[in-house]
């Protein structure tokens, strides 16, 4: 294998498929990306048996082959390089690496003990989806995830494919999101799957990273049980998560007895001074006192060895007043995560959800568990 291309393309595409690379894994050869050279092009990939991604560069390959090398060390390397033609070459088990003023020699395993990673090729996509629309369910779904594996299902994303839309849904038992998305296009047929968030975290990196196409590509590979979603030059395939996800629709209130339509940036500002005594409460508590009277919100914390401190902002209120207390984490992650400055927010009792809105977009909701007063 030998071949020349250009450092800043292949350092770009290399720091893409190493977030594939696990931090400990289980089998050594998954510290490596595989390279392929053919047909003028570079292909890359890399997996942790969960999530692979693979991808290709153009280059200029003066002989074709295949191997793995150490992911990181050679993204690291080639990051580290100036932006100038860089030649390559695997050659006695080395694999060698060189610009004008460096060079490294990596050491490499066979690619035949290397996990195969799907593709597709000439299959129409289950469905075409906005590149605008997928980062924005990402970004205000995903972090209502659990982050560890007591409930494997609640570390994924349902996402629910129904005619000419699809859900997106995340809930770690203390909140859920939800985001529907109006396809261009029917779906063929109706399917749910639970792809694991980190999934669609990278896939939100390479939304970021790569391209300009105005769409990304999803398919179904029901045999092996993974999803592969494609962007431009890039694929991201998961693995799905087997189990049932909540039965949610059912706690999404349906009806309100206090509303308040305000301003996410002055609600933020007053969590930041509320949470200086909340952070150290069990729980990051704090108190809404909502008064419809005075159009006004005020919030509050109170710690024994601390003290205590309040804020109130203001808005237009409509409803009956209620006093309703929440983590000040998870509100600070909602608000956190919402793209837009004019937000409502919907309660009933104190014992049921508060329920978060955005003015312009009836098609997203956020639920947020109370705490004991």
């Amino acid at each position: 294998m030998q071949f020349t291309c250009n450092q800043d393309t292949f350092s770009k595409y290399l720091n893409i498929v190493t977030k594939a690379v696990s931090n400990k894994p289980g089998l050594p050869i998954l510290n490596n990306v595989h390279l392929e050279t053919g047909k003028g092009r570079i292909n890359l990939t890399t997996t942790d048996l969960e999530i692979g991604i693979k991808t290709w560069i153009g280059a200029d390959v003066k002989t074709e082959g295949n191997v793995t090398v150490p992911a990181k060390q050679l993204s690291e390397f080639v990051n580290s390089l100036p932006s100038e033609t860089v030649d390559a070459k695997y050659d006695d088990q080395t694999f060698i690496i060189s610009s004008t003023n460096s060079s490294a020699n990596l050491n490499v395993m066979s690619s035949d003990d290397f996990p195969e990673v799907a593709t597709v090729s000439r299959k129409k996509p289950l469905l075409k989806i906005s590149k605008e629309e997928i980062t924005k369910a990402i970004n205000r779904v995903a972090f209502a995830c659990a982050t560890d594996d007591i409930k494997p299902v609640l570390t994924g994303v349902l996402i629910e494919i129904e005619g000419e839309s699809i859900s997106f849904v995340g809930t770690d038992g203390l909140r859920l999101s939800r985001q529907i998305i109006k396809l261009d296009e029917s779906s063929e047929k109706d399917i749910n799957v639970l792809v694991p968030v980190k999934a669609l975290l990278e896939l939100g990196h390479i939304l970021s990273e790569v391209g300009e196409d105005d769409h990304i590509e999803m398919y179904l590979l029901e045999d092996k049980n993974q999803i592969l979603f494609r962007y431009s030059d890039v694929d991201l395939v998961s693995r799905l998560i087997d189990g049932e996800f909540p039965e949610y629709r059912q706690i999404i209130p349906t009806g309100y007895k206090t509303l308040c339509k305000i301003s996410k940036d002055e609600f933020l500002n007053s969590l930041k001074i509320t949470n200086i005594i909340a952070r150290g409460v069990l729980g990051n508590k704090l108190i809404l006192d909502i008064n419809p009277k005075d159009n006004k919100i005020t919030l509050s914390a109170t710690q024994t060895d601390l003290g205590s401190n309040e804020s109130t902002f203001t808005g237009d209120i409509e409803g009956d007043p209620l006093k309703i207390a929440f983590s000040s984490r998870l509100l600070t992650d909602i608000l956190s995560h919402i793209d837009e400055d004019d937000i409502v927010f919907e309660c009933s009792e104190t014992i049921k959800p508060g329920v978060f809105k955005v003015v312009n977009d009836p098609d997203f909701v956020h639920l947020v568990m109370p705490m004991m007063i």
